[in-house]
């Protein structure tokens, strides 16, 4: 209240004093002309441009009034006198202008001055930080105080403009105030509004033509510019930081990638070169069993748990190069005939001791397969069969063109094992979640099938087989059929 009545003050006891002391000074009209005008000058620098005029016409008053012929009245005689009064009256008010303009124009230079400073402030914040939780949020609240919001903060976008993370805010947060946030991530525009708080302003964080988020500026009297300025700052360290978070993740996998190869370089030498020396002393072994039944059928049964170790051990060779892409499938069309002539060269142990009962379907196409991958997965498969099923139980392998599917091929492992618990695997063969029994998932070998099968652009599932054991279905793409000339 007393500041803003102290520039009439100034102005009526500028004027009084000025009159007062010219009156017992005597001093000439041109003197109390000056002495006028330094007390409009004040007036107008601590009031503004209405109380520099108003100021301006008083001292014009008064000048007139007492020291102006005839004294003590507002007649004027002489035309000089006229064109003196006027002309102070107009000095003083455009002097008042020019002093009120200067201010103007120099409180605006200082504000530019601190959103500059601010704006460097809030780059050196948010570009040199750590990647210390909440830096960016604490940075971006900064600048806002700095930029005279009363309230306000930083909000960003997980996919869309309604799924609103807030990363940092100041006082109230009213539910239309997420609505306006969205506003902004639509239109990519940044919106203004008359507020109790004063003006508030909503501004996108935009990078390359994608809203991330927005900053809101609550009762803030910063310029515009200044404003959207802050906005890109936030919006390149929002960008900056997903960047560096992006950059952290492929170092990373590319760390995983070094540590996956030398463990594959470990495994295929720490455990090949046993396995190697093993195979050796079991032959040597076999031919000195040739007199001994018994000790011949262990020696057996070694070689074969060696050769399926073994065979392990190349097939997660190979499903960690094919997972590293170092190698990749070459598929060809492959008879299923072939691929099961195959599975009886490479399993001659396990089919030595169970019959195994093979049926191709005369309208079976051919597989659309890496011939090498696929022998993996049903050597794997059979084996599992053969894990399970009582002795003496055949196997069986069919192959047939896919009853839903004419561009599938289906081949099957069936065996009379003690089959699937349960509740364990649902009507397509997909093991449910939560099911960990070992028949369910059938040891590593099904889970190497599985890798291979993908790799190939197929899938395995498991299904009970009616009469007991299981039903290990493979689906993989059948062969396009060759073209054939028109006659």
């Amino acid at each position: 209240m007393f500041a803003a009545v102290t520039p009439w003050l100034i102005a009526l006891a500028g004027s009084v004093a000025v009159t007062a002391i010219g009156r017992v000074m005597r001093l000439n009209p041109n003197t109390i002309g000056f002495a006028f005008l330094i007390v409009v000058l004040a007036s107008a620098i601590r009031g503004g441009l209405l109380v520099g005029t108003v100021a301006s016409i008083v001292a014009t008053l008064c000048y007139n009034y007492f020291f102006f012929e005839p004294l003590y009245t507002f007649t004027i005689h002489e035309p000089s006198n006229w064109v003196a009064l006027t002309a102070f009256l107009v000095t003083s008010v455009v002097v008042s202008r020019l002093v009120i303009a200067a201010r103007i124009q120099a409180e605006r230079a200082e504000q530019r001055r601190l959103e500059l400073e601010t704006l460097y402030g809030l780059s050196v914040d948010l570009f040199t930080a750590t990647n210390r939780v909440g830096a960016l949020g604490e940075a971006a609240g900064r600048a806002l105080t700095l930029l005279g919001a009363r309230e306000g903060g930083l909000v960003l976008f997980d996919g869309s403009p309604y799924r609103q993370n807030v990363i940092w805010w100041l006082g109230d947060k009213p539910d239309e105030i997420e609505d306006l946030i969205a506003g902004v991530g639509r239109h990519k525009e940044p919106l203004e509004f008359p507020s109790p708080l004063g003006r508030d302003v909503y501004l996108p964080l935009l990078i390359g033509g994608r809203t991330t988020g927005a900053l809101v500026a609550r009762g803030t009297e910063a310029s515009r510019q200044a404003l959207v300025s802050a906005s890109r700052l936030v919006g390149l360290a929002v960008e900056r930081e997903r960047f560096i978070e992006e950059n952290a993740h492929v170092e990373a996998l590319r760390e995983s990638e070094t540590l996956k190869t030398s463990l594959l370089r470990a495994i295929s030498h720490d455990l090949t070169t046993p396995l190697t020396a093993i195979t050796i002393h079991t032959e040597t072994l076999r031919r000195k069993a040739s007199a001994d039944p018994e000790l011949r059928d262990a020696v057996g049964g070694i070689s074969g748990e060696t050769g399926r170790l073994r065979r392990r051990i190349d097939n997660l060779l190979s499903m960690a190069r094919l997972e590293a892409g170092k190698a990749k499938p070459r598929r060809e069309p492959t008879p299923p005939a072939d691929l099961f002539r195959a599975v009886r060269e490479n399993l001659p142990l396990v089919l030595q001791s169970r019959p195994l009962i093979v049926t191709v379907d005369a309208d079976c196409p051919d597989a659309n397969v890496d011939p090498s991958l696929a022998l993996e997965i049903l050597v794997n498969l059979i084996e599992n069969a053969h894990r399970v099923s009582p002795p003496d139980a055949p196997l069986e392998l069919v192959a047939r063109v896919h009853p839903l599917d004419a561009s599938q091929v289906r081949i099957e492992v069936l065996d009379r094992g003690p089959g699937l618990p349960p509740g364990v695997a649902d009507a397509d063969g997909n093991i449910l979640p939560g099911a960990t029994t070992d028949v369910a998932q059938r040891g590593l070998g099904l889970e190497i099938a599985r890798s291979l099968a993908v790799a190939n652009g197929g899938t395995i599932g498991i299904i009970p087989r009616q009469g007991g054991g299981t039903i290990a279905r493979l689906d993989v793409p059948a062969a396009p059929l060759p073209m054939t000339e028109s006659a």
